[in-house]
């Protein structure tokens, strides 16, 4: 019966443990700017700005575009779709290729790493910030 009982509490703490970190999901709506450094397998190295735009956030689920300036020397936008956790890790996957890992710093920054493979490979590292 004791078993029982501490199992059941065991349960019932992790449970509101869960809940309680789904509650502290960032809110990430919003024009987040920054700069990237890249390498890229065709053009090699390069900087430029980035101007990544959440456009709708559900829970840890979230949507928007991102636009590159000075990557090849002209500007391109493409969209996304993202998730992050309750620690502040983001995942962001291009829906044309690519994706992005990275979290929500200390100081409120977004700093991501970007990267696809292929002929036309390219690794980026981004730091942003909202505005």
């Amino acid at each position: 019966m004791k078993r029982l009982l501490a199992f059941s509490l065991f349960a019932a703490l992790t449970c509101f443990a869960a809940a309680a970190l789904a509650a502290d999901v960032p809110n990430l709506v919003g024009a987040w700017e920054g700069l990237h450094t890249t390498h890229d397998a065709k053009a090699g190295y390069g900087d430029g700005k980035l101007v990544l735009t959440i456009v709708e956030q559900k829970g840890n689920a979230f949507h928007g575009t991102k636009t590159y300036g000075k990557v090849s020397k002209k500007s391109f936008t493409e969209g996304f779709s993202g998730t992050v956790s309750s620690a502040g890790q983001v995942l962001i996957a291009d829906h044309d290729e690519g994706y992005m890992v990275g979290s929500i710093t200390k100081t409120g920054e977004m700093e991501l790493q970007y990267a696809h493979k292929g002929k036309n490979a390219v690794a980026s590292h981004i730091l942003l910030k909202k505005k």
